[in-house]
């Protein structure tokens, strides 16, 4: 049996890459096409299990074991995401422009949070500062030293003047590594900044398929600096976390350093003996980070 990475899914072939650093193409045994599992029906009042089948197929990032040209097994998964539909990931490039779209606090919040939930960490990379002011940009760096205080790490580019690209790289080594973030923020340039011709071999690809390059869909992972990249145009549209609002600031890693008087307390403003608020009131929470607290749980109370 043979052991290898999913590093492409195209039409239910996978590209997998073996640990001799060759490639082959393989589908999947029919098992794994569907599983009838058991779950929770959440609708009930008793809790009772109703069978459903499930997707099981291997996604791009699995390890998978590979017996008589087909994918037999794979291991279980550290983390995995819907959207896209990819698996084991080390960390994400969250790419955001400092101007030219708007730099968006709540957008890059909801990525976070999107990313933590997942068990995944995010990497904060600011593209365009060109295009900014020195006053604007140390502004800008003042409010994100936030979240390096949060134990982010961030990272501030342009593709146009090739600032802060040896940086890039330096995390991208032996780690597995996605692509993504705001629409409109240079993603593309960034990447062919940091890998020279990454554009062409996506290229390559979408030819292949004899599809446009805009309209490949597909999940790609390729090899670099001993690690793996993949860029991820599915990723850029993110709706509200999957979660329930009473569990949000879970998600808000910051919050646990601060005691509330009631465990049940949902951190609203005017809350009486809530340590979020009078940690927001002194300044040690950042307000742009609790405005997307509240906006968030307003959105899930609302969608429930």
């Amino acid at each position: 049996m043979v052991k290898g990475r999913v590093i492409n899914l195209t039409g239910g072939l996978y590209t997998v890459l073996l640990e001799d650093n060759t490639t082959v193409k393989v589908k999947a045994r029919g098992k794994l096409r569907s599983e009838k599992k058991y779950v929770v029906n959440e609708k009930s009042l008793s809790n009772k299990k109703i069978p459903q089948v499930v997707k099981s197929s291997p996604k791009v990032g699995d390890i998978v074991y590979i017996e008589n040209d087909m994918i037999d097994h794979y291991d279980e998964r550290k983390n995995e995401l819907i959207r896209p539909d990819i698996a084991n990931v080390d960390q994400i490039l969250l790419i955001f422009a400092a101007k030219e779209p708007l730099f968006s606090f709540y957008l890059l919040d909801l990525f976070i949070l999107n990313v933590v939930k997942n068990n995944i960490y995010p990497i904060i990379c600011v593209t365009k500062i060109d295009l900014l002011t020195s006053d604007e940009l140390f502004d800008l760096k003042s409010k994100l030293h936030y979240y390096e205080k949060l134990g982010y790490k961030v990272f501030y580019t342009s593709s146009k003047e090739s600032i802060g690209i040896n940086e890039i790289h330096d995390v991208l080594r032996n780690k597995i590594t996605i692509f993504s973030g705001q629409t409109g923020a240079g993603k593309s340039s960034l990447i062919n900044e940091i890998i020279p011709g990454f554009n062409l071999k996506t290229q390559e690809i979408s030819n292949a398929l004899g599809r446009g390059k805009h309209t490949t869909r597909e999940i790609s992972l390729y090899s670099y600096l001993d690690g793996l990249i993949g860029d991820t145009p599915g990723f850029s549209k993110l709706e509200a976390i999957n979660i329930k609002y009473e569990d949000l600031d879970k998600l808000f890693i910051e919050f646990k350093d601060y005691h509330c008087k009631f465990n049940d307390c949902n951190h609203l403003r005017n809350s009486k003996g809530c340590g979020i608020i009078e940690a927001l009131d002194k300044g040690l929470i950042l307000e742009s980070r609790y405005n997307s607290y509240l906006r968030l749980y307003e959105e899930l109370k609302n969608k429930r």
